[in-house]
């Protein structure tokens, strides 16, 4: 019985030892707000694992296009390959000019085709560079807002701006 006391004790107070709180350690003070830096993305760069950033154009004018003629262009910025989705139809399209009101209404496409390509990358100075085996397909100069971020590209050849959207795959602030 003694033996029997003295294990059920021993167990006790093994199990008492594990139940005791620890001393939490004080957290360290918060930084100084002077090394405090405010994002910018101003110089743009591109960077590995980050997630993509999509710039769309789309015509808005009241006009008949041909068929094959492309009314709209998605490009998704990332780090490697930059992927430009063209929108186009086999037959020939109606548009309707929209206002700036509330969103952009969906359009009746028939036949509607995307032509996807893939790019590589470059930016020097501002200005975005697509090369398809090192040969230079398309430059957008890069326009900030007043806040120092990307808001639209625009093309170097003929001018089309492309606007900031939000992407699907990560929800981004439009400008």
């Amino acid at each position: 019985m003694k033996f029997l006391f003295l294990f059920i004790s021993l167990i006790f107070l093994h199990f008492n030892s594990f139940s005791q709180k620890k001393k939490a350690r004080a957290e360290p003070p918060p930084p100084p707000k002077e090394s405090l830096i405010a994002f910018s993305e101003k110089p743009f760069t591109l960077q590995p694992y980050a997630f993509p950033i999509l710039f769309e154009w789309e015509i808005n004018a009241d006009t008949t296009l041909k068929a094959g003629t492309v009314f709209k262009k998605v490009i998704k910025l990332t780090y490697e390959k930059t992927e430009v989705n063209g929108y186009y139809s086999q037959q020939a399209v109606t548009f309707k000019k929209f206002g700036t009101g509330l969103g952009i209404p969906e359009r009746e496409i028939p036949k509607l085709i995307t032509k996807v390509d893939y790019y590589d990358v470059e930016i020097l100075n501002d200005v975005i560079i697509f090369k398809e085996r090192d040969r230079k397909v398309i430059a957008l100069k890069i326009i900030y807002n007043k806040n120092n971020l990307v808001s639209r590209l625009k093309d170097v050849n003929d001018g089309t701006v492309y606007r900031r959207v939000k992407s699907e795959e990560h929800p981004i602030e439009a400008p």
